[in-house]
């Protein structure tokens, strides 16, 4: 492991510190004004896209995670991956952006030991977000972060990028109805909505849940459906948005609809208070509904379900 350690940081200092005979410039930069910013990382100056491919085996896999979704402002979000063969860093920015960051990949990966190796850090954003032009829309124009991972070997030769686009969730949502919770301690709660769908073979009783682990929980040919924007905090990786919201961009369907909260986990916390709200219609400024309340641990020891928690309010639309 000193060896590893070794030749990762003179691969660091031929990667960020190249100088001339006459003219010195350091490549560092604190990086506080990027985009992301890497704790226990190295800022570079300069896009990420700048450093040439010069090995063209060297790659990075992204570890994959059920929430991949980031909000400005967001703190402490892990984000890790494997490189190789034989690359000991990975390079990690958004093309465009002032700085990107270099992190040690040191852990021997279990399944190739001896030419892939593993790292895992911690991401920040900058709460200026959601005003960069370096965001991008998906299919459905909903704005995206593309976050750029490039293995790098131990002379400092680069790989391809392997791009990961992230979800941007914005502030403030918006929509026909959004239906919100809120709470104010590191733990990790989660917003069940029941809603009401047609009668069908999967829905006989004519209502789904939409919630942390079902958020496409209803048909494909039900729309608009309501939709989760955020697992905040889940299983208590603790990200500090404390909010997730149900969005609806069409006409929600009239029906009768439940807003439940569950407290998956408190964290070791002892307890929480939440609010949860529900607006409608679009541009409204006042909630048509809204309850408050203090969770407690002994609120957690049943199993999280669909229709977990205790009820917050329910009401019908329209």
């Amino acid at each position: 492991m000193r060896r590893a350690r070794g030749i990762f940081l003179s691969a660091l200092i031929f990667s960020v510190g190249s100088f001339s005979a006459c003219e010195w410039k350091s490549a560092t930069t604190s990086g506080l004004d990027s985009l992301l910013r890497i704790q226990g990382g190295q800022a570079v100056k300069g896009s990420i896209a700048d450093p040439p491919v010069t090995n063209q085996d060297a790659t990075v896999i992204p570890s994959s995670t059920r929430n991949n979704q980031v909000y400005p402002g967001l703190s402490g979000k892990v984000v890790g991956g494997t490189v190789g063969p034989n690359a000991n860093a990975a390079a990690i920015g958004i093309a465009g952006d002032e700085a990107y960051w270099m992190v040690p990949a040191l852990t021997p990966d279990s399944t190739d030991p001896q030419s892939h190796f593993t790292f895992s850090t911690l991401v920040s954003f900058s709460p200026l977000l959601g005003q960069s032009a370096l965001l991008q829309t998906d299919s459905d124009g909903k704005p995206t972060l593309p976050v750029s991972f490039r293995a790098v070997d131990p002379s400092g030769n680069f790989g391809a990028a392997t791009v990961d686009s992230l979800p941007v969730v914005l502030d403030e949502p918006t929509g026909t109805m959004v239906i919100s919770l809120e709470w104010d301690t590191p733990v990790d709660l989660d917003l069940h909505v029941q809603v009401p769908v047609p009668v069908s073979d999967i829905n006989p009783d004519g209502t789904a849940w939409v919630w942390a682990k079902k958020p496409a929980a209803l048909p494909s040919s039900t729309p608009p459906d309501g939709v989760l924007d955020f697992d905040s905090n889940a299983n208590c990786a603790i990200d500090g948005r404390d909010r997730e919201d149900v969005i609806w961009t069409g006409m929600p369907l009239a029906g009768h609809y439940i807003v439940r909260v569950d407290p998956f986990s408190l964290c070791g916390q002892v307890s929480a208070a939440w609010h949860a709200t529900a607006f409608y219609p679009a541009g409204a400024v006042t909630p048509v509904q809204e309850a408050s309340g203090v969770l407690t641990t002994t609120s957690t020891r049943y199993a999280p379900t669909e229709s977990a928690g205790i009820t917050a309010f329910e009401f019908d639309y329209p």
